[in-house]
């Protein structure tokens, strides 16, 4: 466990609760790393949201990385890591949400893939039925925690509905937010780029990617920004072919250079709680990509290129750019740019507020 203190005065209190002192909030999750993905981000973007407001963080996370040593963390550990006396705990998966005190709880539901699509969960917990199975029912444990859980968020509609429809409590959907330097920028050089970025697994449908761009003798490159469990078969997938790159972790400060370097943005991926990499390249003016079996938010996947398979695209490039040029740049740029992490904050922050107030849910 790390902890950060920050100043605290003691709440002034007066008919509902009404607050006006700084909160004691502990965040609780797997990581704070940004090379995790989507848990790493919010998680880190509302720790640092948090701190510059001068709320108090205590944030509790794991090092662990196999999936055994993940349910021993969540399932026992979690338990005698929460610290006590915080004003408001919040869970970032709902796997955290099982030690929490209730009517001081908050969870986030990114996703519900282990439930609905356990065959998508990721390398980890997808390898064969039986971790699946284990996979899924812990999950489902989770969940049913995190719906006693005095608030409930999601991060889509898509999100919400699933989670009401399998635990009974709808929660409030709260967006992520995108880094505000992410702006459109010339590109440098000519040549085409394709470009993909996250995960490197195999929910992503990155060998998908790499397959049909293997057949399609584009005269352009391949990045595939990004690190996973999968990198190394997706390397050695690819790797007779000098069209195509990966360059790993893409740190915050180069993400606008890289998304500016792209022609194209292909996001081939299974199942999405959101799918933030779109919303990204769009804030660069960027089109999109995405198979239409895809299952992504609405929200999102409707400003998107959407096709049935990537060959034939690929494979005819005169067809991929007039497929570019259709695209709604500029409503896909203005509606990115509404996606902004301060705003994603002062959104928890009332969150919490209702929590210690004692609103129902």
């Amino acid at each position: 466990m790390q902890g950060y203190l920050a100043p605290r005065t003691t709440p002034v209190i007066s008919g509902d609760m009404h607050l006006t002192a700084k909160m004691k909030i502990c965040l609780v999750t797997r990581k704070f790393d940004l090379k995790t993905g989507g848990i790493g981000r919010i998680s880190t973007e509302l720790r640092d949201g948090l701190r510059k407001r001068g709320h108090e963080v205590i944030t509790v996370s794991t090092p662990r990385e196999d999936l055994a040593s993940y349910f021993l963390y969540t399932f026992l550990e979690l338990h005698f890591k929460l610290p006590k006396g915080c004003d408001v705990y919040h869970a970032i998966t709902p796997m955290e949400s099982i030690w929490l005190p209730k009517e001081k709880s908050v969870a986030t539901i990114l996703d519900l893939i282990p439930i609905t699509n356990p065959k998508d969960s990721g390398t980890r917990m997808s390898t064969n039925s039986i971790t699946r199975s284990i996979g899924k029912s812990c999950f489902s444990i989770g969940c049913k925690a995190a719906s006693r859980c005095k608030k409930v968020v999601s991060i889509s509609n898509l999100v919400q509905d699933g989670f009401e429809a399998h635990f009974g409590k709808r929660p409030r959907v709260i967006r992520l937010g995108i880094n505000e330097d992410l702006e459109p920028r010339p590109k440098k050089n000519s040549r085409l780029r394709i470009g993909y970025l996250g995960q490197l697994i195999e929910r992503k449908g990155v060998g998908l990617l790499i397959n049909s761009f293997m057949r399609s003798g584009l005269d352009a490159d391949l990045v595939l920004g990004g690190n996973g469990m999968d990198k190394e078969y997706f390397k050695a997938l690819g790797k007779r072919d000098t069209r195509i790159k990966f360059p790993g972790f893409i740190p915050d400060e180069k993400l606008v250079d890289f998304y500016n370097s792209l022609d194209v943005f292909v996001f081939p991926t299974t199942i999405e709680g959101y799918g933030l990499p779109i919303v990204e390249a769009m804030a660069c003016k960027i089109p999109v990509i995405v198979l239409s079996n895809s299952i992504i938010p609405k929200e999102v996947k409707n400003r998107c290129i959407v096709v049935d398979g990537l060959d034939y695209i690929l494979g005819h490039r005169d067809y991929l750019e007039g497929l570019c040029k259709s695209v709604d740049i500029e409503g896909n740029y203005k509606w990115a740019k509404e996606h902004n992490w301060n705003k994603t904050v002062d959104e928890y922050i009332e969150v919490y507020k209702e929590v210690m107030n004692g609103k129902k849910a």
